[in-house]
Protein backbone atom coordinates (compact mmCIF):
# COMPACT_ATOMS: atom_id res chain seq x y z
CA UNK A 1 0.00 0.00 0.00
CA UNK A 2 1.32 3.46 -0.93
CA UNK A 3 0.35 6.62 0.92
CA UNK A 4 -0.98 9.53 -1.06
CA UNK A 5 -0.21 12.97 0.30
CA UNK A 6 1.49 14.06 3.49
CA UNK A 7 1.02 12.36 6.83
CA UNK A 8 -1.31 14.31 9.10
CA UNK A 9 0.45 16.16 11.88
CA UNK A 10 -0.75 15.46 15.37
CA UNK A 11 -0.27 17.48 18.50
CA UNK A 12 0.21 14.88 21.25
CA UNK A 13 -2.00 14.63 24.31
CA UNK A 14 -3.89 17.79 25.16
CA UNK A 15 -4.11 19.29 28.61
CA UNK A 16 -6.57 21.82 29.94
CA UNK A 17 -5.09 24.43 32.24
CA UNK A 18 -6.78 27.33 33.97
CA UNK A 19 -4.58 30.38 34.42
CA UNK A 20 -5.05 33.73 36.09
CA UNK A 21 -4.88 36.66 33.67
CA UNK A 22 -1.41 37.70 34.90
CA UNK A 23 -0.10 34.15 34.48
CA UNK A 24 -1.56 33.98 30.97
CA UNK A 25 0.10 37.27 30.05
CA UNK A 26 3.45 36.06 31.44
CA UNK A 27 3.16 32.82 29.48
CA UNK A 28 2.23 34.73 26.33
CA UNK A 29 5.32 36.92 26.79
CA UNK A 30 7.56 33.86 27.10
CA UNK A 31 5.99 32.23 24.02
CA UNK A 32 6.44 35.42 21.99
CA UNK A 33 10.08 35.66 23.09
CA UNK A 34 10.73 32.08 21.93
CA UNK A 35 8.95 32.73 18.62
CA UNK A 36 10.98 35.91 18.05
CA UNK A 37 14.17 33.96 18.72
CA UNK A 38 13.07 31.18 16.36
CA UNK A 39 12.32 33.75 13.66
CA UNK A 40 15.65 35.53 14.16
CA UNK A 41 17.60 32.29 13.84
CA UNK A 42 15.38 30.85 11.08
CA UNK A 43 14.65 27.88 13.32
CA UNK A 44 12.21 25.37 11.86
CA UNK A 45 12.06 22.87 14.71
CA UNK A 46 8.98 20.95 15.77
CA UNK A 47 8.40 23.34 18.68
CA UNK A 48 7.56 26.33 16.45
CA UNK A 49 4.08 25.06 15.39
CA UNK A 50 3.34 24.15 19.01
CA UNK A 51 4.36 27.65 20.17
CA UNK A 52 2.19 29.21 17.45
CA UNK A 53 -0.74 27.14 18.66
CA UNK A 54 -0.16 28.16 22.28
CA UNK A 55 0.11 31.81 21.24
CA UNK A 56 -3.18 31.64 19.35
CA UNK A 57 -4.99 29.92 22.23
CA UNK A 58 -3.69 32.43 24.78
CA UNK A 59 -4.57 35.49 22.70
CA UNK A 60 -8.06 34.13 22.03
CA UNK A 61 -8.63 33.43 25.74
CA UNK A 62 -7.29 36.84 26.79
CA UNK A 63 -9.52 38.60 24.27
CA UNK A 64 -12.57 36.73 25.56
CA UNK A 65 -11.68 37.68 29.13
CA UNK A 66 -11.80 41.44 28.48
Amino acid sequence: MVRKGPVMARMGPMTTVELERVEALELLGMVLAHLNHAEATSELSARVPMLLHIRDKLTFALREDT
